[in-house]
């Protein structure tokens, strides 16, 4: 999901407080929700009574601490990551790894064996 940071979110944003900076304001804006506390890394939001924990991409990071020490940025968008989804770079599996020699191995929903992999 993508979450825009406006001039508004910007101006009205406190530098330093967890649940009133720029990218706090943003959140609690375009996901309807009234609680929204950001680090430097992740964002802690309530949705339904329950709290879910949201990952940002680098450049927020970086942005967040310019603003927190400069507190001047310009409007930015970035696309939301949430908990428990892979975080790095995309996991690629090319032929030679796949076609190892022994017997066929099961992990995250893939089958290794001799022939290659297939999906379980």
């Amino acid at each position: 999901m993508k979450i825009d940071v406006t001039r508004e979110d910007i101006r009205n944003g406190e530098p330093g407080k967890p649940t009133e900076c720029m990218v706090a304001l943003a959140l609690k804006r375009e996901l309807g929700i009234s609680y929204a506390s950001v680090g430097y890394r992740e964002a802690k939001i309530l949705i339904d009574g329950q709290y879910t924990k949201l990952y940002f991409p680098r450049n927020v990071e970086k942005k967040i601490r310019f603003w927190d020490g400069l507190h001047f940025v310009f409007p930015f968008s970035f696309e939301l990551v949430p908990s428990g989804f892979l975080t790095g770079s995309a996991i690629t599996f090319s032929n030679h790894i796949a076609r190892s020699e022994g017997p066929p191995c099961s992990c995250f929903g893939l089958q290794f064996a001799p022939n290659g992999v297939k999906d379980l």
